[in-house]
């Protein structure tokens, strides 16, 4: 069995969500939806999505002591990591953000052996603001300049076999813990964290960096061909992140997923 699983806090109904929930319908055979107070329209129109099971986050933050105060990008660690553990049932897991993930292809036909996979942004960390900051501020500068001629790691998707998948997220909340000690509730610590520790102990995971999974992050001036099957470059990507990076895209995958 094969599970697509995020998740939401405080969300209106925005049209990034009839993308996610329509584009997953034949990618997997269950798609879970972790929520933290969603807003009643939301709740109501994932119900009526027979493929979608919808999982109250507030029960496994009462259940497993979960404080919902902490980031929202440290919160879907760890919740991606109690629900992988405690309830799913499945073989292979799909961990990923929400109102930015356009499914073309099921993203576990990519899946070759047991180690979990993370995506490439296709760009160097050192040549990024903003991900540099982070691993400065998350860890220092000496962890930065043994990442930063590495390609940023995404922190939007890890996937695989979920016995694989779950130590990893057990490293990340550990390593997200630390992150807390030293600096506070930092809002944006995941993907400092996924690019530490994957970089510091590289044989244990899969980098994809072929634009599988393509993150339009610093992929703003590709070539996009609007069709019922959208090319990138030329190429049909599994899944297109951060689609709202190039607008014409973007009003396209609204207009076609919100009838």
């Amino acid at each position: 069995m094969n599970e697509i699983i995020t998740f939401g806090q405080n969300y209106k109904l925005i049209p990034g969500i009839k993308v996610f929930c329509e584009s997953t319908k034949d990618k997997a055979d269950r798609v879970t939806i972790i929520g933290i107070d969603l807003q009643p329209e939301v709740t109501q129109y994932l119900e009526t999505q027979e493929h979608i099971n919808l999982v109250d986050g507030r029960q496994i933050a009462k259940k497993y002591n979960v404080n919902l105060q902490i980031s929202p990008y440290t919160l879907k660690v760890i919740f991606y990591y109690l629900y992988c553990k405690h309830l799913s049932n499945a073989e292979n897991v799909f961990v990923c953000d929400f109102t930015d993930m356009f499914f073309q292809k099921s993203p576990f036909e990519l899946i070759k052996n047991s180690k979990p996979y993370v995506t490439s942004e296709n760009y160097l960390i050192q040549d990024c603001n903003t991900n540099s900051t982070w691993i400065n501020l998350c860890y220092n500068a000496d962890i930065h300049n043994m990442l930063k001629s590495k390609e940023i790691l995404n922190g939007g998707n890890i996937f695989g076999n979920k016995v694989t998948v779950i130590d990893f997220l057990k490293d990340l909340c550990d390593d997200l813990k630390q992150i807390i000690s030293r600096i506070g509730n930092y809002p944006n610590p995941d993907q400092a964290a996924i690019n530490k520790l994957v970089y510091f102990d590289q044989h244990r995971y899969n980098i994809l960096n072929g634009f599988e999974i393509i993150n339009f992050a610093h992929h703003g001036t590709a070539k996009v061909d609007l069709q019922d099957t959208v090319k990138v470059n030329g190429k049909v990507p599994f899944i297109i992140h951060q689609y709202d990076v190039i607008k014409s895209l973007e009003n396209f995958l609204y207009d076609k997923h919100n009838q």
